[in-house]
């Protein structure tokens, strides 16, 4: 069964954002590409950035939602209340690597769509993903608090940002990354790339702990 008109707003909008950029990305770029006419985007959208915020929600809410799974499971169930910094960062990075790598296999451009949300300025964009963002940035600082309690929220708080950068540069320099690796590594194997995300990121956020104030 073929998409329906706002499926195919959809689709076309975050192939266009992907590979081009959302502010690049004009509504007349669109509707040719979704073989719509502008009427049938301000119908369902009613603006760019309405549409913007669909296409965020669409791909990062079922990652979010299903990286607080995660984390609740892991909490449950750690040993004296501490998981390890390991099983959080594996509860952070698993659904939206996995998620890329499934949208690899269907064609679809959510590796690189991730890459832009990340790191594209703008305001509009940046407000957008804060309000995605902020609730499970939360989450994840105080389960490394629980994990690092000697840290300082200050050190861990940069820490996981800096975790959130390996993801990113994954995803954004992913055509890079595969030229570059020139076959030494296996760049559509999941299970590898969590393996050498947590790995450095883990080593990172305990590194030299603890320090600052």
């Amino acid at each position: 069964m073929p998409p329906d008109t706002k499926d195919r707003i959809l689709d076309s909008a975050e192939l266009l954002f992907a590979q081009h950029g959302i502010a690049a990305t004009s509504l007349r770029a669109l509707t040719d590409h979704a073989s719509v006419n502008l009427a049938a985007v301000n119908y369902h959208f009613q603006s760019k950035d309405a549409l913007v915020q669909a296409v965020l929600f669409r791909r990062l809410n079922p990652i979010n939602v299903r990286r607080m799974e995660l984390l609740k499971e892991l909490l449950a169930r750690a040993a004296d209340g501490r998981p390890t910094v390991e099983d959080i960062l594996e509860a952070f990075y698993r659904p939206p690597v996995e998620a890329a790598m499934a949208s690899r296999k269907e064609g679809r451009p959510i590796i690189a769509l991730m890459g832009r949300i990340f790191t594209e300025p703008g305001e509009l964009l940046a407000s957008q993903v804060r309000a995605m963002m902020t609730g499970v940035a939360t989450a994840f600082l105080d389960a490394l608090q629980l994990a690092l309690p000697e840290a300082p929220q200050n050190v861990l708080f940069w820490r996981l940002q800096f975790s959130v950068g390996v993801m990113t540069h994954t995803f954004g320099a992913s055509h890079l990354i595969e030229g570059l690796a020139r076959g030494r590594v296996q760049v559509n194997d999941a299970e590898e790339i969590l393996r050498q995300m947590i790995s450095f990121a883990a080593a990172g956020i305990r590194g030299s702990l603890p320090c600052g104030n």
